[in-house]
């Protein structure tokens, strides 16, 4: 008899960072055997195993709060009645009950300070502060977090980082020995070192860009947050200074804004703008560095694919995931993206000593071989087996 797994979240699609966690899990726990049962609000893509049973959930659209607040009470209720039939409770996002949860994007309180720096006038932060204490969703947000981290019913708690544990650690009360660091993997067939140095040339002529330009590029799903228009800044210090380089922006997130601010800034000879791309490796491919100077990131994939496609980082110690680089020998670390200075000193740093990074993407690649996408949802799969 086929083990059976429930799986409650938002949305369910191919793309993004928890949501391509969720959508390629389910397909792994298919390929073993198990019978998977997904509720989500949001269906942007489709199951390609029949193990995989996709059930819409309508909720009213009354205003993000209610609609956590809605989606988090059918879950709990449809989790129960499934948990009494013996089937697997997994949960991702706002729901409070389930065997063992996955906190992929860190807790809420630490992500809402982070995220108000978006703002770069002082007056808007605090109004933004003013605004979340009158906000619903917002409290509806920090209570199913803490019904979640406090649930008797709560077996394990999977985290990508430490940083997302130290969080959840300094605010909820919850055994730390339920709390699991399993990194996100990536797929290495794809994100792939020789494959870069095999396509590199190509691929710039493709994109216009010629073999000997510098090229930093920065990739995203929310440009504000993830700390474009920071960037945007550095880029034009490392201009007026003389150096010659391309930024490439892939991703979306505000897009009318961004454009319209380099073109404020004068940066159209030095950033490509790219939008939303499929074939996003090929970025990291024609890539000598990507800059990743996000606000908030609990585990951001994008520093994953880039050093297994061999290209080193620069990344905010604010994503978790900057604990795979080890400063100066694969990478640097921005400690505080909101100082642009920072930012330019760091791109600075890797133009005036462009030699080092084909060593550093060779050792970026040699480290992500730790961490293939199929050996994290096997460590996943063993904690199902534990419940």
């Amino acid at each position: 008899m086929k083990r059976r797994v429930a799986i409650f979240y938002k949305t369910y699609r191919k793309y993004g960072g928890q949501e391509s966690v969720i959508y390629n899990f389910s397909h792994f726990l298919a390929s073993k055997g198990y019978k998977v049962d997904v509720w989500a609000q949001k269906i942007k893509d489709f199951p390609e195993d029949e193990n995989v049973t996709l059930h819409r959930v309508f909720i009213p659209n009354l205003g993000r709060g209610f609609r956590n607040l809605l989606f988090s009470v059918f879950a709990y209720l449809r989790a129960k009645n499934l948990k009494k039939k013996g089937v697997i409770i997994l949960g991702f996002g706002k729901t409070f009950y389930q065997d063992i949860f996955r906190a992929g994007g860190g807790v809420h309180k630490f992500y809402t300070r982070r995220a108000l720096l978006r703002y770069r006038s002082g007056f808007f932060r605090e109004f933004q502060k003013l605004k979340r204490l009158f906000s619903f969703s917002h409290w509806i947000n920090v209570i199913i977090e803490k019904f979640t981290f406090e649930s008797d019913v709560l077996k394990k708690v999977i985290v990508p980082t430490e940083f997302v544990k130290k969080q959840i650690v300094s605010s909820f009360e919850v055994d730390v020995k339920k709390i699991v660091v399993i990194r996100n993997g990536v797929d290495l067939k794809r994100f792939n070192f020789d494959k870069k140095e095999n396509l590199k040339l190509r691929l710039r002529k493709k994109y216009g860009i010629s073999d000997r330009e510098f090229v930093f590029s920065f990739v995203s799903t929310n440009h504000r947050l993830k700390g474009l228009e920071y960037l945007l800044d550095a880029v034009v210090m490392l201009k007026e200074e003389g150096f010659q380089f391309k930024l490439i922006v892939a991703g979306n997130g505000d897009e009318g804004f961004f454009k319209s601010r380099i073109r404020e800034l004068g940066l159209e000879n030095f950033v490509i703008y790219l939008g939303k791309v499929d074939n996003i490796e090929e970025v990291y491919f024609i890539s000598d560095t990507l800059v990743y100077p996000t606000l908030f990131d609990a585990s951001a994939n994008v520093i994953l694919e880039s050093m297994a496609s061999g290209t080193p980082v620069i990344a905010s110690v604010y994503s978790g995931t900057h604990e795979l680089i080890d400063e100066f020998e694969n990478g640097l670390v921005i400690r505080e993206p909101t100082n642009v200075y920072e930012i330019y000193e760091k791109m600075k740093f890797v133009l005036e000593n462009r030699e080092v990074l084909s060593l550093w993407g060779k050792r970026s690649a040699e480290k992500m071989k730790l961490y293939p996408k199929e050996k994290v949802f096997h460590e996943y799969e063993r904690l199902l087996s534990q419940v």
